[in-house]
Order: C-alpha cells, then sequence, then structure tokens
C-alpha cells in the first residue's frame, strides 16, 4: 500500500511539473504591443512616405498622437520609403518595450540631398531647438569653405555677442544634426526677454563675415518662435 501511495505521488509530482512548463511556455509566447509615432519635416519637395516595420506597411507618413500600435520586441526594423516605391528613405532597428511609446522625425528631400532620422525630442519652455538647412545660392560657391556663427542680441549693450555655438564648414551641411539647442531668455527669466539670435557665415580663407547679396548685411535672423519650440532654416 504503501509502494503504491509513493507512485502516485511521483505521478502527481510529474503531472505538477508539466502544468508548470505549459503555463510558462504561454506566459513566453505571449504577445505585447507597443506604439510608434513618426513625423515629418516641413521640407519644400517632401513626396507622400509610408512606413514599414519588419517589412510591412503600416501606414501613411506622418502617424500622429496616439501613434500605431505595433508588436513589441527586440531588434525590430522599422523603415520609411516613399510611398509606393521601394525608394529608402530612412531605417532604424528598435527595441520597443511592452506599452511604450517611441517618437521619431524624419527628413527628405532629394534634389538637396537629404534622407535620413532628425531629432524629435522634447524641448524644454526655457529653450528653443534649432537645425539648419543649407539651401544657399550659387553666390556662396565662390567661397570654397565658410562657417556658420550664431549671435544674440545683447539688451545691455545694444550690440550683437558671440553665443559660440554653429556649424564648422556649413558648405558640406544640407541638414545640421544633431540639433543646436539655445537659450529661449535672455537674463532674467522673469523679465520676460526672449533672446534675439542671428546667423553670420565666416569665410575660413580671411576670416571675414560674408556680406548677403540680398540683404547687404552680413547676418541673418532667426525667425522667433516660443520657448519650448523647435525650429527648421
Amino acid at each position: 500500500m504503501k509502494h503504491l501511495k509513493n507512485k502516485w505521488t511521483i505521478i502527481a509530482g510529474f503531472l505538477f511539473m508539466l502544468s508548470a512548463c505549459a503555463k510558462k511556455e504561454e506566459l513566453t509566447d505571449k504577445t505585447y504591443y507597443a506604439r510608434v509615432l513618426v513625423e515629418v519635416a516641413a521640407l519644400p519637395g517632401t513626396p507622400a512616405l509610408e512606413l514599414r516595420y519588419q517589412g510591412q506597411k503600416i501606414g501613411d507618413l506622418p502617424l500622429r498622437q496616439p501613434g500605431t500600435t505595433v508588436e513589441a520586441g527586440t531588434n525590430i526594423k522599422l523603415t520609411v520609403y516613399v510611398k509606393g516605391t521601394n525608394q529608402l528613405v530612412a531605417d532604424t532597428l528598435l527595441n520597443l518595450k511592452r506599452n511604450e511609446l517611441s517618437t521619431y522625425k524624419v527628413a527628405y528631400n532629394k534634389e538637396l540631398g537629404i534622407s535620413g532620422w532628425i531629432s524629435s525630442n522634447a524641448v524644454q519652455q526655457d529653450s528653443l531647438s534649432v537645425q539648419f538647412l543649407n539651401n544657399l545660392g550659387d553666390f556662396y560657391k565662390a567661397y570654397p569653405a565658410y562657417d556658420l556663427c550664431i549671435f544674440y542680441f545683447d539688451y545691455n549693450t545694444g550690440e550683437l555677442g558671440d553665443a559660440h555655438l554653429g556649424i564648422p564648414e556649413f558648405q558640406k551641411i544640407k541638414l545640421s544634426s544633431p540639433a543646436i539647442l539655445l537659450p529661449y531668455y535672455f537674463g532674467d527669466k522673469a523679465q520676460d526677454q526672449a533672446n534675439i539670435f542671428v546667423g553670420k557665415l565666416k569665410d575660413r580663407a580671411t576670416g571675414q563675415f560674408i556680406t548677403m547679396p540680398s540683404s547687404g548685411q552680413d547676418f541673418f535672423v532667426l525667425p522667433q518662435v516660443y520657448g519650448g519650440g523647435k525650429l527648421h532654416f
């Protein structure tokens, strides 16, 4: 009788182990979901674009809030193509976690040679995120090398101060990346004085700033937007 009891104990234990393994396998095979949101930079000449996830089209761009639901997982390939073609614009590998929202921004202009991802991170209210698009005309081809330098208007002196920011060898740049972060407020934030920024092009050969034929000035004013904003110029 004791032998029979031990036998049933072994069988019960074996069945319990099978049940535990089955439950563990069910949990492992369970599918989790995340969301992706993809914006498109407002560049001239950008055609209609589409987004593919693991090779399958999931929508036309832009994909706005709340984003599109996709399977979560590791080494997931996200690609952007010109709509209805196999012309690749941008791609990346994702590692999406359960219920995660991933946000991206793509830029494309074939004529200007722009194709790829650009920064889409949130911007704090006391800052501006700026990216520069170099679409300068033939006049600037007379300068083989030039830098973009950023200055700000100093309310205290009434003069332009060097922000010590910019892009070296700007003639080689189409769309600057990463974005340049600029402070929105000048001095005391309580005074609500917004910074005024200007750009200058410096000839690397002479160290002199280039006078622009359209204005007769050696600077251009960056458009003012509210803090926490993104600017493509």
